[in-house]
């Protein structure tokens, strides 16, 4: 019998990442997320500039079996809005914008009353309350693939209703980073990749960074996958063209440590503007960055700027600790990729805390799935669940995110029984029964699909997605 329980797996590797010295334990913790959790990506630590660690694990492109590493270009997603708020502080500093104008004074035909409420600021720190890419519904299939002048994309946008009185409330939103971007062109008179170029590549020999185009050929570039259960998939194409400023940009994880330490020294920006970027508005959000503490132990926190990015096959996250001059960045070219834990891992291991790697619930169940089959992978994962030491690992999340990957892979029969222990484990989640219900509704199995969603408003009655179903035509 293969299977193993998630605490023998830990018994059996987790010892090594407390032995030795950093990079060693950083090395071996890194090596548990490839074999058991599917990390595939590059990671760098530095200090005050100095590269203290980078390696990178599997394959920037799978096909032609190019290893991972910190000289591989990757796509860095919503990581790219720290530079578009450098870029706008720099304008300000020069007199040439102002945080406190409103979008109007720089599109003087953008639609009323947004164009006159929302300022800078607003965009900046994510309190404008224009809406992020749900704003527009099914706005990926829609138009993710399609090619857009940045002015028509704008227009796209820039009627949607508000959902918060700007200044309010704290509500992410690319557009509005977006945005920023096209106003950058209008008051530059430049193309957005033309500026970032001229005013921070350029002058911080950042040559392996800058605007993804999918007609470029360019060396080194990694290729993001979508990792479905153990499986690995191209992710589909999306069009950068609607992520101007927002997340369109590729780098090195090593011209990245020249960003970090241009922020360290004020090479791009006075002290007096560049601290506006890390000064916390709503939500501990600043300009481009998320700014707060985290938690070392009872009596100790480290202050930290961070921020995260996600688009088709990346997923990436650069930290800096400011007080003791530490760089991280975790670069995956998969998605979904465990960044946060990874981080935090390295985090751990740096101030010499204790580690408690997790093997992935969902990739373990998968491989016993496909080397001993259903029945044992269900029995897997419902062990768990009675295992003191590991039932917190077996959640509701956890097996609706099974039920939902074998859904894509289109093993209906499978899901159903995956989303049935769900119910069986989760008795009162409303979730739980609606992804069931989903399942029996792809199996044509009409009046169990309806029973499921009845079920989950009877536990929830305002469950939308639960409402919705049940009212569809198809059903």
């Amino acid at each position: 019998m293969k299977r193993l329980s998630l605490i023998l797996i830990i018994c059996l590797f987790a010892a090594p990442v407390f032995a030795g010295d950093f990079a060693t334990r950083i090395d071996r913790l890194m090596n548990l997320y490839h074999t058991h959790n599917n990390f595939e990506g590059t990671v760098l630590v530095a200090r005050d500039g100095e590269v203290l660690f980078t390696e990178g694990y599997g394959y920037a492109n799978r096909e032609h079996r190019v290893p991972n590493g910190p000289d591989i270009k990757y796509r860095i997603a919503s990581n790219a809005k720290q530079f578009t708020a450098m870029l706008v502080l720099q304008k300000v500093a020069e007199g040439k914008m102002s945080l406190d104008s409103s979008i109007r004074a720089y599109i003087p035909d953008y639609p009323a009353p947004q164009g006159d409420r929302i300022t800078l600021h607003h965009l900046l720190t994510h309190t404008s309350g224009m809406p992020h890419y749900a704003g527009i519904p099914d706005f990926f299939p829609r138009f993710g693939r399609q090619a857009f002048a940045h002015r028509d994309f704008v227009e796209l946008f820039w009627d949607l209703e508000l959902m918060t009185d700007p200044g309010e409330e704290y509500s992410y939103s690319s557009f509005g980073y977006y945005l920023l971007g096209y106003i950058l062109e209008v008051v530059s008179g430049m193309d957005f990749d033309e500026l970032l170029a001229t005013r921070i590549l350029q002058p911080l020999d950042m040559h392996n960074t800058g605007i993804e185009d999918h007609r470029q050929v360019l060396q080194g570039r990694a290729q993001g996958y979508d990792m479905v259960l153990d499986h690995f998939f191209r992710a589909y194409f999306r069009d950068l063209s609607t992520a101007l400023a927002t997340g369109d940009m590729y780098a090195t994880p090593y011209d990245m440590v020249k960003w970090d330490a241009a922020l360290r020294d004020y090479r791009l920006l006075d002290k007096e503007y560049q601290d506006l970027m890390f000064e916390p508005y709503k939500n501990g959000y600043g300009y481009g960055w998320n700014i707060g503490y985290r938690s070392l132990g009872e009596h100790d926190s480290l202050y930290y700027h961070q921020h995260t990015g996600g688009t088709n096959g990346f997923t990436t996250i650069g930290t800096r600790l400011p007080e003791d001059g530490y760089f991280i960045l975790v670069y995956c070219n998969t998605r979904p990729g465990e960044i946060r834990p990874v981080m935090d891992d390295i985090i751990s291991i740096l101030y010499d805390r204790e580690v408690d790697f997790r093997p992935s619930v969902t990739i373990a169940a998968a491989r016993i799935l496909e080397e001993e089959g259903l029945h044992q992978a269900l029995d897997f994962v419902r062990d768990l669940a009675t295992e003191k030491e590991d039932e917190e690992r077996v959640t509701e999340q956890v097996l609706s995110h099974l039920g939902r990957q074998l859904m894509v892979l289109e093993r209906r029969k499978e899901a159903k029984e995956f989303m049935l222990l769900n119910t069986e484990l989760f008795p009162e989640s409303a979730r739980a029964y609606m992804m069931l219900g989903d399942a029996w509704h792809a199996l044509g199995e009409r009046e169990k699909a309806i029973h499921s969603y009845a079920k989950a408003l009877l536990l929830d009655p305002s469950h939308e997605g639960a409402l919705w179903r049940i009212r569809r035509d198809d059903l």
